[in-house]
């Protein structure tokens, strides 16, 4: 297992952040990777809706296991090559906004975990991570993602 955690400041109130974050049908604004929202079940943010994202030939099922909204919100998504990753997103209101941090926790099956490590650099990794936090960021604060 590997944990990775990452924040942003946002300008805006947690309920205006946690609105964009917690809906798939948002996902492809922020998100890089170009991803497309499939077979979304239950209401958006709340423990036991899901989605299915497809990222070229490669797809993942994250469920909502936690929502405390607007200040809590914990994933697990199951992807491809056996990939588990679960996200606790924190939602802390500031003098000029919400400050989300994510704590994410990986898994890899056993064989694969060397495949795994070079697969969590290339897709997962903190410059990803600070680029699709950047873009929710810009979306939540002024309406639309950089290009």
């Amino acid at each position: 297992m590997r944990t990775s955690e990452h924040s942003v400041s946002i300008s805006a109130s947690p309920e205006a952040v946690w609105d964009v974050y917690v809906d798939p049908s948002r996902i492809p604004e922020w998100q890089t990777g170009s991803p497309s929202i499939e077979r979304a079940h239950g209401r958006a943010g709340e423990p036991g809706s899901s989605y299915v994202s497809r990222r070229g030939p490669g797809s993942a099922r994250t469920t909502v296991l936690t929502a405390d909204r607007p200040r809590r919100l914990v994933t697990r998504t199951r992807a491809y090559l056996g990939l588990e990753f679960e996200v606790d997103s924190l939602l802390v209101p500031e003098a000029d906004g919400t400050l989300l941090t994510l704590r994410v926790q990986t898994w890899w099956p056993r064989g694969l975990r060397w495949l795994g490590r070079v697969v969590e650099r290339a897709i997962l990794s903190s410059a990803e991570a600070s680029r699709e936090l950047g873009n929710l960021k810009a979306l939540v604060e002024h309406g639309a993602a950089p290009a």
